[in-house]
Formats: C-alpha cells, sequence, structure tokens
C-alpha cells in the first residue's frame, strides 16, 4: 500500500505549486460584502444572496465558526433559520475541519436525534448510511437527491463540502420521495471572486495518509469578458488500513469548478467530480455471541471473552468494493428586479460499482457453539446513471398587510439502474474464529445468474407560500409527484423472470405559523408530510391471479418548538417536540393466501430534541444536544422470528432496531490568542448513544455507550508573521478507546464502533 501512497501525495504538493501560480490577489467585482479567507465567501451570488450577520456566504456560503443563520434547506429561499418552522441543524465547515471528520458519518455525529455508522467504526467509510429520527434518510448535494444503492451508491468526501444541512421531519413537499425522518443536503464547495488556497497532508493510526488541495480565485480576462469569471479546484486523496484485518480505503478525486458572473444578478457554475474509491473499508458483520455476550468459543469450560474489533468474516481474495463515480453539475440563479428570483439546477451522474462478499451467514441463534462461523459469497456488478434537475421561482410581493413569499417549481429525477448479480450460497469453508485462515484460494466466486435493466421517473411541481404580517409567519405548501419504475429482469440465459411497470403518485402538505419576539424568541407550531412509493407486493382485489399494487407509504408529522438567538449574538438554540407516524406498510395477507399483501403497518415515535450552536467569544465555539426518542410498531399484522425461543411473535409494541432511545453530544474548541500560549487550541467532546433493541422481536438490547474525543492545534502565525497560514492540529477520536458494539441487526449481525483513531493535519492556507 504504501508504494500507493507516494505517488498520490507527490501529486498533490505539485499540483500546488502549478495551481499557486495560476492565482493571484484580485478584489471581489460586484460584492455585496468584504470577504476574508476564514469565510471564502460566495460573494452575493445571485439568487443565492448574502446575508447579514454571521453568515458571510448567505443561506448555502461559508459559515462563521459553528453557527449558521441561514439556510434554504427548509424552505428553497432565503429565509432565517430562527424564523424557519421546522427544526433545521447547519454543520459548518470548521466544525468538519475541527473534529476531522473524514466521512459524511462522522460528520453527522453530533447532530441530535441523528444516528450515523449503523454498521459501525469498520463499515462506516463504504456507505452514508444514518437515522434522523429513527428513520432512514435521502442524501442531496446543492438540493439534487442522490440515488440511493448499496454496491454504486456515489460517496460524498467531506473536503468537497462548504456544510450540510439538515432538515428534521418529513419533506416531501419541497423533496418528493422521502422517509418520515427528514433529508441531509450536502453543499459544494463553489468558486470565489477572492484568491485562495490550501493544502493539507494527514497520517496516523491504521497507516492512514491523506492529501488534499483546495485553490481558486477569479479568472483574468480582458473587455467585456472582465473579472467575470471564477475557479476553483479541489483534489485528494486517501490510503488507510481498514479496521478489520486485511481490509483496506483508498479514494482520489479531482472536483474542478468555474463560475461565470455577468453582473451582481446573475451567476452560473458548473461543478464537474471525477472519483475513484477501489477499496472501501469492510461490509462484514459478527455474532451477538462473542462481541455482545461473552463466548467461549466451544472450548469446553473455556474462558469466556469476546472476538477483537479488527475480526474480519470474509476473505481478501473475495472481498471488494470497487466504486467509480464521474458527474457534471449546472447552478444558475438570477435576479429580477422586480423582486423575482430564478433558480435552474441540474445534474448528471454515472456511477460504476464492482461488490462481492463473503460474509457471516450462522444461524441466528444465541445457542450456536461459537467455534465455526458459516459464510455465503454472493456479488452484483451495477452501473448507475442519474439525471437529476430542480427548477424554481421566487417572487416577493405584497398584498395589503400581507407580505408574501412565493416558490413555485418543478423538478425531476431519471434514474437508469444495470444490475449483474450472483446467488448467494454459502461456501463449505467455515470460518475458525480461533484460528482464522485468510487469502483462500479454493472458494469459488458464483457466476452472475440475473440480470436487471431498471428505469425510474419521477417529476414533482410543489407551491409554497411565506406569508408575514409583522412578526407572524404562515407558511403553506403542496405537491404533487408522479412516479414510475419500469423494466426487465431477466436469467443469464435471456428467460424473463419479471418486467415491472409500476406507477404510482401522491399528494403531500405542509403548513406551519411561527411568530418571532423582539427578544429573539420564536415559537412555532408545524405539519408535514412525506410519501415512499412501493414497487413491489400486490393488495388483493377479488381476484386470486391477479392484484393491485400498493399505495405510497406515507408518513406525517405534528412538531412544536421554539427557537432563541439571543439579539446581536451568535448563539442560536433549539428545542422542539414531535410525533410521526409512517403508515402504509406491507404485512402478509393471511386470509388471502402468501402472493397477497395488506396496507396495516404502521410505525409512531415520539420524542424531544435540544440543540446549542455558538460562537460564544471570538475565542470559543461550542455545539452540543440531546435527543429522547420512543419509536414502536403500533399497528399491523407483521410478524417475526424470536431467535432466542424460536417462536414467531407479533410486530405490534416493539421497537424498531437500531434506533436509541437517547443521544447526548457536547463539543466545544478554544483558541489562545493572547499571553505564552498564544496560538494553541484545544477543544473535545463526548458522543452518548442510548440502548437500541437488537432485533426485530425485541430479544435482547445493545447497550447504550459513552465515546470521548480530543482536538488540540497550533497556528503558527503566532510563533512567525512568516509561517502565517500553517496550522498543526492531531485529533483523537474515541480518546479512551472504548470498546463497545454499535449496534446489531440480529444475533448474527453486530458491528463494534471506531476504536481509537489519532491523526495529524498539517495544513496551510494562503
Amino acid at each position: 500500500m504504501s508504494s500507493v501512497r507516494a505517488p498520490i501525495i507527490l501529486a498533490l504538493l505539485s499540483s500546488v505549486a502549478v495551481l499557486a501560480v495560476l492565482s493571484k490577489p484580485v478584489m471581489a467585482q460586484g460584492a455585496d460584502h468584504a470577504v476574508t479567507l476564514d469565510t471564502l465567501s460566495v460573494d452575493g451570488v445571485a439568487g443565492r444572496p448574502s446575508a447579514s450577520g454571521a453568515d458571510a456566504g448567505g443561506p448555502v456560503g461559508p459559515v462563521r465558526g459553528y453557527t449558521a443563520t441561514r439556510s434554504v434547506v427548509g424552505t428553497k429561499t432565503d429565509t432565517p433559520i430562527l424564523e424557519t418552522a421546522q427544526s433545521i441543524s447547519v454543520i459548518s465547515r470548521k466544525q468538519i475541519e475541527d473534529q476531522n471528520a473524514l466521512t459524511v458519518n462522522q460528520a453527522l455525529r453530533y447532530t441530535p436525534s441523528v444516528t450515523t455508522e449503523q454498521r459501525g467504526g469498520s463499515g462506516s467509510t463504504r456507505l452514508e448510511q444514518f437515522l434522523i429520527r429513527g428513520f432512514t434518510a435521502p442524501l442531496f448535494l446543492d438540493g439534487m437527491r442522490l440515488p440511493s444503492s448499496r454496491d454504486a451508491g456515489p460517496s460524498v468526501d467531506p473536503f468537497r463540502l462548504e456544510r450540510v444541512d439538515i432538515i428534521k421531519g418529513p419533506a416531501s413537499v419541497l423533496y418528493g420521495q422521502s422517509g418520515p425522518g427528514g433529508i441531509v443536503n450536502l453543499v459544494s464547495k463553489v468558486p470565489s471572486f477572492v484568491r485562495h488556497g490550501e493544502i493539507f497532508i494527514q497520517g496516523g493510526d491504521y497507516n492512514t495518509v491523506r492529501g488534499g488541495v483546495d485553490v481558486g480565485g477569479p479568472i483574468e480576462g480582458h473587455g467585456v469578458l472582465a473579472d467575470q469569471f471564477a475557479y476553483r479546484i479541489i483534489a485528494a486523496g486517501w490510503n488507510a488500513d481498514g479496521p478489520a484485518k486485511t481490509t483496506s480505503i483508498e479514494r482520489s478525486f479531482i472536483n474542478p469548478s468555474v463560475t461565470w458572473r455577468p453582473s451582481a444578478d446573475t451567476s452560473l457554475t458548473v461543478i464537474g467530480l471525477y472519483q475513484r474509491d477501489p477499496y472501501s473499508g469492510y461490509y462484514g458483520a459478527l455474532p451477538a455471541k462473542g462481541t455482545l455476550f461473552p463466548s467461549n468459543f466451544g472450548v469446553a469450560n473455556g474462558p469466556l471473552g469476546r472476538l477483537p474489533r479488527n475480526f474480519y468474516d470474509g476473505d481478501p481474495n473475495i472481498e471488494r468494493s470497487d466504486r467509480t463515480q464521474a458527474s457534471a453539475t449546472y447552478i444558475f440563479d438570477h435576479r429580477f428586479d422586480e423582486g423575482i428570483r430564478v433558480h435552474s439546477s441540474g445534474r448528471f451522474l454515472r456511477t460504476l460499482g464492482d461488490y462481492r462478499s463473503l460474509y457471516d451467514a450462522t444461524s441466528n441463534n444465541l445457542a450456536w457453539g461459537g467455534r465455526f462461523l458459516n459464510r455465503a459469497i454472493g456479488g452484483t456488478n451495477v452501473a448507475i446513471d442519474a439525471f437529476t434537475n430542480d427548477n424554481n421561482i421566487v417572487a416577493d410581493f405584497q398584498t395589503g398587510p400581507l407580505a408574501h413569499t412565493v416558490l413555485v417549481g418543478l423538478d425531476h429525477q431519471t434514474l437508469y439502474t444495470k444490475t449483474f448479480s450472483t446467488p448467494f450460497p454459502t461456501v463449505p469453508q467455515s470460518l475458525d474464529v480461533l484460528n482464522p485462515v485468510y487469502g483462500l484460494t479454493n472458494i469459488s466466486f458464483p457466476a452472475f445468474s440475473g440480470y436487471s435493466d431498471i428505469t425510474s421517473h419521477q417529476t414533482g411541481i410543489y407551491f409554497q407560500d411565506q406569508v408575514k404580517v409583522d412578526r407572524l409567519t404562515l407558511t403553506l405548501g403542496g405537491r404533487y409527484d408522479w412516479v414510475r419504475q419500469s423494466g426487465p429482469t431477466r436469467d443469464m440465459a435471456g428467460q424473463l423472470v419479471s418486467d415491472q411497470d409500476a406507477p404510482s403518485e401522491a399528494f403531500t402538505g405542509r403548513a406551519s405559523l411561527l411568530y418571532l419576539f423582539d427578544s429573539g424568541i420564536a415559537p412555532y407550531v408545524s405539519y408535514s408530510e412525506a410519501f415512499e412509493p412501493q414497487f413491489s407486493g400486490q393488495i388483493f382485489t377479488g381476484d386470486p391471479s391477479f392484484g393491485r399494487l400498493p399505495d405510497p407509504i406515507t408518513s406525517r408529522q405534528f412538531e412544536a418548538g421554539v427557537k432563541y438567538q439571543p439579539p446581536g449574538t451568535d448563539i442560536l438554540l433549539t428545542a422542539a417536540a414531535f410525533d410521526i407516524k409512517r403508515q402504509n406498510s406491507l404485512s402478509p395477507d393471511i386470509a388471502n393466501g402468501p402472493r397477497f399483501s395488506i396496507q396495516n403497518g404502521e410505525v409512531s415515535v415520539q420524542g424531544v430534541e435540544f440543540e446549542a450552536r455558538a460562537n460564544v467569544t471570538e475565542n470559543l465555539t461550542v455545539v452540543g444536544g440531546f435527543s429522547l426518542i420512543d419509536a414502536i410498531n403500533s399497528a399491523g399484522t407483521g410478524t417475526t422470528l424470536n431467535e432466542t425461543t424460536r417462536q414467531t411473535v407479533g410486530l405490534v409494541g416493539l421497537r424498531p432496531i437500531q434506533v436509541p432511545d437517547t443521544t447526548i453530544s457536547l463539543f466545544g474548541n478554544y483558541q489562545v490568542r493572547t499571553g505564552m500560549f498564544a496560538g494553541l487550541g484545544f477543544g473535545g467532546g463526548f458522543r452518548y448513544l442510548g440502548g437500541s433493541q437488537g432485533d426485530a422481536a425485541n430479544s435482547f438490547k445493545v447497550p447504550a455507550n459513552l465515546v470521548v474525543d480530543a482536538v488540540a492545534s497550533y497556528d503558527f502565525s503566532y510563533l512567525s508573521p512568516s509561517l502565517k497560514g500553517m496550522q498543526l492540529q492531531v485529533n483523537a477520536q474515541n480518546l479512551l478507546d472504548e470498546t463497545y458494539v454499535q449496534s446489531c441487526a440480529f444475533q448474527a449481525w453486530c458491528w463494534y464502533g471506531a476504536p481509537r483513531t489519532v491523526l495529524a493535519t498539517l495544513r496551510y492556507r494562503w
């Protein structure tokens, strides 16, 4: 692996030398505000206007410290978070860097009601998996949905991001099909009309070597094109050993972009990306017996113990997660004099994934002998082409005493997915957990047995009116979606197995009321809906041979909360109580036979959450919060197997898996700017994750855990003015090296949390 790392880092360093020559200080033209290198402003891009106060970059741009005051994620308009009647969290660039988040999963760790890394620390580098308020949530990039796929899903490196905006609760009115938990919107770094540059190199535990470069600024022009163009080039490489034995992580990407701004009212940004992830860590699992519960591993009268955290259930000759992604994105904004703004964005994304795995398939029973793991083998080869487009118009006008901000939009997404798949047979070579042997050559990968060519379309029209009367804001919104999924599935002989044609449509609505007091207190109430189309299953209609397609899964949420921003401060406090119901899940139709289902499944979630984000002083930044969640299967006839008693039990009254009842977190960072310790920075925090159910039958529980993180840094400009821009930072995640089980899906599949990881980063900015 070391032979690969050196060329990556050398290439990045040489890129900086070339790009630094291209960069030249130029004052921003037509900017709405002054910009410093600490904020890298978007310079008041038309349609994405600059904000007053803390957010020099406006509702989609850079955030000062940890506290954003504006965001478009909740309304698709430039609205203060204080005046948005739904829970919004914004993770800033500074927080990502202070916590040294290497993945989106890690960036979300300190957000209340958000739980990450469901497959533990080892698997967190492969997929962006997380729950919001107990439900899986989709990932968006620059307001457009990314395709979700286990084997070819695009992965976004946090070094590409300016911020991460999270809306909690149903959001289908603005974003189409999504679950009840909310969405996560990643916001790309875009060109600035101020020259800037950054280079970093990082190393530490697990033979980690990372490096990156981020440079940009105005492009010199002549005549009418002078000062109208800016560029940005971001590139990075990452190479490391995975926490599980024999596994590895490797990534490299380049992310160029250019902005054309012919006037202060018009902007067009084009963003390109090419990324390779030939190795993506680990996707296996370990049994509850030997991780969550001690075992003698089948040795009579042997001592009880647990498998080590780096235990690997697969084989390096089989393990594969080779992904490639390339995309082209445009973002266009124009502002008219009449208070009308137009926004249009689009992206073409292609991802390719080659997945192979040998994984634990031992019988799910705590009575398992504990010595030999049975394993299954399989894989896929997946290609996804995704076309995504979002267009809207925002108009500000008055009707008597009422001030309106009206949003009208149309979005569309088309996905073409081609998948070759294998069966998942068991292999005769079981794995001796006391003496594991890897690198086996007598295990053959099964031939591909199936091929599917699926096309998915979604088109939605949406409307929203934010009506203000003095300090009272009423928001009403509605949306109608048309969704269709179609295409054949064939065996490798070309014979048709099935031919899908599943149309679906749904209306979703939203209403909220908020009052902003002079003191900075803003109580609110809101109602919102979401839908998720279902593309499989049949509902009985009287004919034993045919049935109709299921209706979409629907969700609704009532939320009441209060937000508080003391006037003149960079402190934002939010508290909310919520009630969510997710309905229309499928359950077996006992009366009409196994081929049919009924739609009576329901999950109810009630909870409260609190979040504090504060730039307390120029030196101190803090983020913290907690959530309490009560999730339960509240209706339906679905059943599951109790793996301990071997009895079939009903799901009603049981809690869903992997949903902790409590989360508590606090993180702060302090910079010393005067005295003999000037330049020193230090901070840290803790993450508490409450207990969760280990299987659908609630036969065992994963206990709570507490993890401590720490950071220390030094700004070399305090040592010498010639070293301005250079900083050394050391991060320790899981500082106390706590060994704990993060979650379980059933008795055969549990995942350890990430072990202690210490990384040092040397960064230079100019």
